[in-house]
């Protein structure tokens, strides 16, 4: 792996290898995160041409293809919903009741999403019907018109908009930044201390780079003029300073006013408006009711739009082909693009799949910067490609055992000898030496509580991945067990599906699923006493899951539209003359007909219901104890662990959390 400058058109070949298939994404702020990814969600472009992949020429010509995708975003990015990005934010940033602070830190999120240009922002009627100007007309933006995304929009479909950004705005952004950096540098070593300033550090990190990117991009790269106002006298540093100035005194300019910066960009559009003709239309730019109202009462038109909040965008799926509200023509939006504007917000960001990870850093303890890095646009690049021979059919076009999420691992070693281990001790003692870099085998010991002779199979199988070097007695940790650890850590069992991949063992029974037919029982008898330990991990990383006391392969990840029409063919089929149907009946019916894990089958129903797809509802029943053995395990992480946590398929708060019915029951959507 090599760390490298790269552009964003240089950007699209190198991603071009990693999106034959579906691909994650995910951010860290390296500080506030503490070095852990947070997920969002998943991306798919359109399928290239199908070529023969024996032929270079015709497989660089399928990565130029696809690049050319990425290019003109052909792409569906399918977000995760809002909940289950705040339960990650949570676990992050180690908050637990301070839902005002994720839930800011959401909305600066979806900010980024306006600012890529792939969701537009909402404006007032009024403002529209004005839209697009007939005549040249300046528009002023306050901090929220760059930061929430309508400076953005403004810029790509208003081309008669002359743009004037007031010298305070940047300074509010400069302070902003200022504070962002401030609690970087703080070298204190306080734990708690930390955990306090790591929402904080997040919040200011997004408004303050985000915010500099937007200006730098329209100066640098946009074919967009935009011109400063002038910076107001001495009252001006009364809003960051206080005054001393004992003459001064009786005028109380110490004293702080929340409006103060508000007055002074109102200030700006107004003397714009008077050296302006009376027919040159100003406008000021805002998501501020108090602020578009102020205007109105000094005369000033205010171009108010409505802020974008998480909800409205959290949980759907987003291409990046929108159209022009004006002229209905697509707008494309790179692939590189929404990466780079991920990366500059948080810190870092990474596009990965089972072919490898690409990652793109705007900051880094280690990463210098030069002037010519905003001018060109660069960004760190760090590519970890593996193997990329075998292609598959894209993720909406569902196929058993070949599509979708099959792996293809490196590894090419026989079936090797399997191991009996606890996944739960396995996955704490990952995690701890991913943390600690080095333990010696008594430290282990203590940690998993069990003897030594039970730690050497824990020893063997951590060796045998190439997790762990064993130098005397400590057990040193490799980026590969570094893999893992952060894929457990992020709940992501794709992920962790590649990284374990690297145990042999595993890896023999990750081929044998993959051989195997949907609805064909899996026999894992002749590992012994070891099977218990790999469906334990085939379940927790989504390859099988156990029904009717067999184990069978789940490797079917429909879209959301196909699920829809699964699901109600199953439902038909259980309920017969009935209305309802319990719960894990239909889980396990998936499973067995057509290999779809229980957690694919409860994120894709959330996900029809969602969007109308069909008609969710459950009914209160007696649970069923004698179905308390049909147990899936499942990946979580509890008080900032991983663990394998078993889940009893016929309770009905699992399938929808929050409520305990035990039956089910489907409908179409109404038309």
């Amino acid at each position: 792996m090599t760390i490298s400058l790269i552009s964003r058109q240089d950007a699209e070949l190198k991603m071009a290898s990693l999106t034959v298939g579906p691909c994650s994404i995910a951010v860290m702020e390296e500080r506030a995160f503490a070095n852990r990814w947070l997920p969002l969600g998943d991306v798919a472009l359109r399928p290239a041409d199908a070529t023969d992949p024996s032929s270079d020429r015709q497989k660089n010509d399928d990565e130029n293809a696809r690049a050319r995708l990425a290019r003109e975003g052909t792409f569906e990015w399918s977000l995760p919903s809002a909940s289950v990005v705040a339960e990650h934010l949570k676990s992050l940033l180690s908050v637990k009741e301070s839902e005002g602070l994720v839930r800011r830190c959401l909305s600066l999120m979806a900010s980024i999403v306006v600012r890529a240009g792939l969701v537009h922002p909402v404006f007032d009627p009024a403002a529209l019907e004005d839209m697009p100007f007939r005549r040249f007309t300046t528009v002023v933006s306050d901090t929220s018109g760059i930061l929430r995304g309508g400076l953005d929009f403004v810029v790509r479909h208003i081309p008669k908009a002359r743009v004037k950004i007031p010298a305070i705005v940047q300074m509010e952004i400069r302070n902003s930044s200022h504070r962002f950096f401030s609690i970087r540098r703080d070298a204190s070593t306080n734990a708690e201390r930390q955990r306090k300033r790591a929402a904080k550090q997040l919040m200011e990190h997004l408004t303050s780079q985000g915010g500099e990117r937007v200006l730098l991009r329209l100066e640098l790269q946009e074919d967009m003029e935009i011109e400063r106002t002038y910076l107001l006298g001495d009252p001006l540093r009364s809003a960051f300073d206080r005054d001393r100035d004992r003459d001064l005194a009786e005028l109380q300019l110490s004293v702080p006013l929340r409006s103060y910066v508000d007055r002074q960009i109102l200030e700006a559009a107004r003397h714009h408006q008077a050296q302006s003709e009376p027919s040159h239309a100003v406008f000021l730019l805002t998501s501020d009711q108090e602020q578009a109202r102020m205007a109105f009462a000094e005369g000033v038109r205010p171009l108010y739009f409505r802020t974008v909040e998480a909800e409205d965008i959290l949980g759907q799926h987003v291409t990046g082909r929108p159209l022009d509200p004006f002229t209905g023509e697509p707008r494309p939006v790179s692939l590189a693009s929404l990466l780079w504007e991920l990366a500059t917000a948080f810190g870092k960001a990474r596009l990965c799949s089972r072919h490898g990870a690409f990652t793109v850093s705007a900051l880094g303890e280690n990463l210098p910067w030069s002037p010519f890095h905003s001018m060109d646009d660069l960004l760190w690049c760090d590519v970890d490609a593996t193997s990329t021979s075998k292609q598959h059919t894209p993720s909406n076009q569902r196929t058993p055992a070949s599509a979708g999420d099959r792996l293809t691992s490196s590894i090419a070693s026989p079936r090797s000898t399997s191991y009996q281990l606890n996944v739960n001790r396995l996955l704490t003692l990952i995690c701890a030496l991913d943390d600690n870099q080095a333990m010696d085998e008594a430290e282990i010991g203590r940690l998993l509580n069990i003897r030594p002779r039970s730690a050497s199979e824990y020893r063997r199988f951590l060796l045998s991945a190439g997790y762990i070097r064993v130098e005397a007695s400590r057990w040193l940790a490799t980026d590969r067990l570094r893999e893992v650890s952060v894929a457990t850590r992020n709940e992501d069992p794709r992920a962790t599906l590649r990284g374990l991949s690297h145990a042999p063992s595993f890896q023999a029974v990750v081929r044998r699923v993959e051989q195997l037919a949907t609805g064909e029982a899996l026999d894992l008898s002749d590992l012994g006493r070891s099977s218990r330990t790999y469906q334990t991990l085939g379940e927790i990383t989504l390859l099988c899951a156990s029904a009717d006391g067999h184990l069978y392969p789940t490797l079917s990840h429909p879209q959301p539209a196909e699920f829809a029409e699964i699901a109600l063919v199953r439902f038909r089929e259980l309920a017969g003359d009935e209305t309802i149907v319990a719960t894990g009946l239909w889980l396990e019916s998936l499973i067995r007909k057509d290999g779809i894990h229980p957690e694919v089958a409860v994120r894709s129903l959330e996900q029809a219901n969602a969007h109308a797809m069909l008609r969710r509802s459950t009914e209160g029943s007696t649970v069923q104890t004698r179905y308390d053995d049909r147990v899936v395990h499942v990946l979580r992480v509890e008080r900032g662990a991983p663990v394998a946590k078993p889940i009893q398929i016929y309770r009905g708060d699992y399938l929808i959390p929050g409520k305990a019915s035990v039956s089910l029951r489907l409908e179409e959507p109404k038309r």
